[in-house]
């Protein structure tokens, strides 16, 4: 994170700050100081408040757009706001969401997106939930014999996916020698990661020899066809009109921005931390664009990673703070 000056302001300088802040998130316009007293009720002089924003501007919290015009937080204040003034989440969507988590009437995942989509849209940001299978594993294999020739493998990962996948036997397999295969795959490969189960499968080469006949033939069937997982991340978008439909990004922003949240981590694209020990990460570098993601550690081995907020440059920060919450908590739920 670039480095904060004054970290702390005192009691005045933060409170007229955190006006200041507020007042260009609620309208994202230049924030003059006869509009602030008036809007804020201020028992004090439209000159006080310059003499304020004079001081914000001095140690490069506030800055100007314009020579007549107000002042709009910098890139340092807006992460001094968001890191000490801002983070503290409140229960904003609680009330609105509390008969979607409660009835849970449809799959989690299911409820996840719901929720998703309908702070996304309540807030005016975009959320992205971005997942790999790194740590997804193998928690069962059966073989069901279709015929002579054909049986299904299924396995079950620890996130609950149901994988059924086709194994053709030819003249060189028998249906007995399959069954010893999954036998002892069941007994090495349960807990195993998905995109190590054809390497490991390899490893067992010298244990097949003792108990398959042919047992070369049954590992590499099962290395292609079986056992082939790799890699990838995945994400899921909430009300990217956000973004898409906000006239003062540039489309090669726009461009830019929807590439990352499609196709990489956006957590681990962002350089500063705001907090390490939570895993949280703040953006403000792109023009008119701020971003805050969150890394999720799991022990159920959950795919889902982090959760990504993208909006405006007047983000709400409590609402996203509150979002990210939300959804951490709704997933770390799921049973």
């Amino acid at each position: 994170m670039s480095e904060i000056k004054n970290k702390n302001l005192g009691e005045k300088l933060s409170k007229y700050f955190k006006l200041i802040v507020d007042m260009y998130i609620k309208t994202g316009e230049p924030v003059a100081s006869k509009k602030l007293v008036a809007e804020c009720g201020l028992n004090c002089s439209s000159a006080t408040i310059r003499n304020m924003m004079a001081s914000l501007e001095k140690i490069g919290f506030l800055e100007k757009q314009h020579v007549s015009g107000g002042r709009i937080p910098s890139t340092s204040g807006l992460e001094y706001y968001a890191k000490y003034l801002a983070y503290n989440a409140k229960d904003y969507f609680n009330q609105k969401l509390e008969d979607l988590l409660a009835k849970r009437r449809l799959s989690v995942d299911s409820t996840l997106d719901e929720a998703a989509n309908i702070i996304s849209k309540m807030a005016g940001f975009a959320v992205v939930a971005t997942s790999n299978n790194q740590s997804e594993t193998l928690k069962s294999i059966q073989l069901t014999p279709l015929n002579e020739t054909s049986a299904v493998v299924v396995m079950v990962t620890s996130t609950g996916n149901v994988q059924n996948k086709l194994f053709t036997l030819d003249s060189s397999i028998e249906i007995n020698d399959l069954k010893v295969a999954i036998r002892l795959f069941k007994e090495r490969l349960i807990d195993t990661p998905l995109i190590e189960l054809a390497q490991k499968a390899i490893a067992l080469a010298p244990v097949f020899a003792q108990q398959v006949k042919n047992y070369e033939v049954i590992i590499q069937k099962f290395i292609k066809n079986i056992f082939h997982f790799e890699e990838k991340i995945e994400t899921r978008s909430f009300n990217k009109n956000a973004i898409i439909l906000k006239e003062d990004i540039s489309r090669e922003e726009i461009a830019k921005i929807l590439e990352l949240i499609e196709n990489h981590s956006v957590w681990e694209a962002i350089e500063n931390n705001l907090d390490e020990d939570n895993n949280l990460k703040l953006d403000f570098s792109r023009p008119n664009l701020s971003i805050i993601s969150k890394r999720i550690n799991f022990s159920n081995n959950e795919n889902i990673k982090e959760i990504s907020i993208v909006g405006p440059k007047n983000l709400d920060f409590n609402e996203s703070f509150e979002t990210l919450k939300i959804l951490e908590d709704l997933i770390k739920d799921k049973k």
